[in-house]
């Protein structure tokens, strides 16, 4: 099967610069990091909309397998494991190859697993812009160490024509790894600057900086001052694009949260829902608290669980976390999984906090739904395989329509999730 795999990325590769060859006035921006790829990617898709035609990668199809495809703008086969399928799909490549339409600008997140990935994809992609969002534990199993994350993540400035990265979320000691033309987001000290005025209960007003300019107030609907970078480095594609500063300001206040990264819901007995539940890592996991410490309101609850694929540092960063919840912030701790009770939670104890523990989200969930509190503001944040806090939220949504806003609807992502539930009861009887 590894053979097949890499067989597919070696055609689908080719396929890809046969693309870019065939229309040299495409403009390609890669989009990778540790965590915010997702935003960062939807965020700089709108603003470049402003004056570009622009096509960009859904959801999370960012594989080595998945990417090439959504560069090309062709689907993947129902059934990765038959060759006539893939036969199908080569067709359609080759057609989106002579298909003389074309974007102006395609945005394309790239996700890595494991060391080596990255080569894979700068075999064909020579990217007009790299956007490196962060440096930070992932997939540590791995990975093992964050050097060799860097190494990874950054690497694909060798291959890009220009740079832009996040001064504030990767370590200055990896800065020499960033090879070429760079453009720095995120801090004060950055080349692209968001200077914040005021917070409000849903967003923020900013100036934007970039060199001698500022531009005019915005109006930015996003939480937490983590996603103001995130937009921060859209910003920076845009300015890196051509547009002027003033125009990029105006396209900041069309970007809106991404389902599942710090959406706002509305809940039950006037309670306000954050709904931050696509991933977890720990810096992540970190920010989210931190927004919710900024935000005003009578009562505070995190529901968090566990951190995946964090390797031989998960017992380590559990206690972290633990250790960042604050009981003069929080008026309830409620964990999901296994890691979270074991080290999260006590840690957390260990502070002061009040907590409860469950071992699936749809339980921590109903507990919250037949509890008394109300005019609470409720952060959900937790990883995607096996924890899915999205099902948590579901019994507390003041409109049951709000359902679509939620991540991982899909009837696939449905048999996953039934699936994974009926092991766990089977597993408790």
């Amino acid at each position: 099967m590894q053979l097949f795999k890499h067989f597919l990325e070696k055609i689908l590769g080719s396929y890809v610069k046969q693309y870019l060859k065939s229309h040299p006035n495409v403009k390609l921006i890669a989009v990778v990091g540790s965590v915010g790829k997702t935003s960062v990617k939807s965020a700089t898709a709108t603003v470049l909309a402003e004056k570009f035609t622009v096509r960009h990668s859904r959801g999370n199809l960012n594989t080595t397998l998945s990417a090439p495809l959504e560069i090309l703008g062709v689907d993947g086969p129902k059934n990765a494991k038959s060759p006539l399928a893939w036969l199908k799909v080569f067709a359609d490549a080759r057609a989106s190859i002579k298909n003389p339409d074309a974007p102006d600008i395609i945005i394309q997140e790239c996700g890595i697993d494991r060391p080596g990935e990255m080569s894979t994809f700068t075999k064909y992609m020579w990217p007009d812009i790299a956007i490196i969002t962060s440096v930070a534990p992932e997939h540590m199993e791995f990975f093992k160490t964050m050097d060799t994350v860097a190494r990874e993540e950054l690497s694909i400035s060798q291959a890009a024509k220009k740079t832009i990265f996040n001064l504030h979320d990767i370590d200055k000691k990896y800065h020499s790894l960033i090879a070429g033309n760079r453009i720095s987001y995120g801090d004060q000290a950055a080349d692209v600057f968001l200077k914040i005025k005021k917070f409000t209960s849903s967003g923020c007003s900013a100036n934007l900086q970039f060199s001698e300019k500022t531009s005019h107030m915005v109006t930015i609907s996003v939480l937490g001052e983590h996603n103001i970078r995130s937009i921060t480095g859209a910003a920076a594609a845009g300015l890196a694009c051509g547009m002027d500063i003033e125009e990029v300001a105006a396209a900041l206040e069309k970007i809106q949260p991404v389902s599942g990264r710090m959406n706002i819901l509305h809940g039950i007995r006037g309670c306000t829902l954050l709904d931050d539940t696509y991933n977890a890592s720990p810096i992540a996991m970190e920010h989210s608290l931190k927004t919710l410490y900024s935000l005003e309101a009578k009562h505070k609850i995190a529901v968090l669980g566990d951190m995946n694929e964090l390797g031989g540092i998960s017992e380590a960063e559990h206690k972290k976390i633990g250790k960042l919840c604050d009981p003069k912030q929080l008026d309830l701790l409620i964990t999901v999984g296994n890691l979270s009770r074991t080290y999260l939670a006590p840690t957390a104890e260990k502070n002061g906090c009040k907590s409860i523990s469950f071992q699936s989200a749809p339980e921590a969930g109903e507990f919250l739904k037949n509890s008394d509190i109300k005019d609470a503001t409720i952060l959900f944040k937790g990883s995607q395989g096996g924890i899915y806090l999205e099902e948590a939220i579901k019994p507390l949504l003041k409109n049951s329509a709000d359902r679509q806003k939620l991540v991982r609807r899909s009837p696939n992502w449905q048999r996953i999730k039934a699936k994974f539930y009926d092991s766990l009861d089977q597993s408790r009887q």
